[in-house]
């Protein structure tokens, strides 16, 4: 369904720009710090923290960071081979959306990028996959207006809380009578609307917060596995593979 050509990823990169030129594939872009501005077919567009751009190919774009400074974003280039698996995204211009789960979209973008640059077996199957995965999410939240304003607001309210106290042992009936909801009520609405329960969404925190620790901190694995509130090492082992496709020692040499 799709053809993936390049994945990649601009650390605050202080002299950042493009010149305009035509764009010889599809871009998906999700931006995770700070601010930077695209122009496309002459028209400029302001992005920030959380924003998501989608480009299609042949158009005129270029790009330069933000008058405060540099930014952070991570981008996949590709090619559609069946239009039809991906209607929302047959659209003429450029579609630019805010995601409402950016910590998630983060970590698999994260998992692309290794999966890309690290070439495995089969690396570009499950690059395709995990890009396929990304812009599912993207299409869903798009169609996110088919949501009443009250389930929004109630799942950012979790999302909040979820991000305050994810290293602790969460009761989603503790949420429910925090949020005047049932546990039931909660659970069903937070996966509707972002395609993951409360609790696997704290995984994903825990161990997107384990990558960073693994890679910038001299903290051991089981040191980490306690800071992110697991109630024993090999639980953490088994969320770190299931998410990020091998164990933590695979990371912390």
């Amino acid at each position: 369904m799709l053809q993936l050509f390049l994945v990649c990823v601009d650390d605050m990169r202080s002299n950042w720009q493009i010149e305009e030129a035509r764009t010889p594939y599809n871009i998906f872009i999700l931006v995770t710090k700070e601010k930077l501005t695209y122009t496309i077919e002459g028209v400029d567009v302001q992005l920030e923290k959380g924003d998501i751009l989608y480009i299609p190919r042949n158009k005129l774009r270029g790009g330069r960071n933000h008058p405060d400074g540099p930014h952070q974003k991570y981008s996949a280039h590709f090619h559609i081979l069946q239009p039809d698996a991906f209607p929302f995204l047959q659209v003429e211009h450029f579609c630019k959306i805010r995601t409402r789960q950016l910590d998630y979209m983060t970590q698999r973008f994260v998992v692309l990028l290794q999966q890309w640059l690290g070439h495995l077996p089969q690396y570009q199957i499950i690059s395709q996959g995990i890009l396929s995965e990304l812009l599912g999410h993207m299409g869903r939240e798009a169609e996110m207006t088919v949501y009443s304003p009250a389930k929004i607001k109630l799942v950012k309210t979790i999302q909040t809380y979820l991000i305050q106290h994810y290293r602790e042992t969460v009761s989603i009936p503790r949420i429910a009578e925090l949020s005047g909801r049932s546990p039931n009520y909660i659970s069903q609405t937070y996966k509707e609307i972002t395609g993951l329960s409360p609790i696997a969404y704290i995984h994903h925190l825990r161990i997107q917060t384990a990558m960073d620790l693994l890679i910038n901190n001299h903290m051991t694995i089981g040191e980490i596995s306690d800071y992110l509130g697991y109630s024993d090492q090999s639980h953490f082992n088994r969320m770190f593979k299931k998410l990020m496709g091998g164990p933590p020692s695979s990371v912390k040499r």
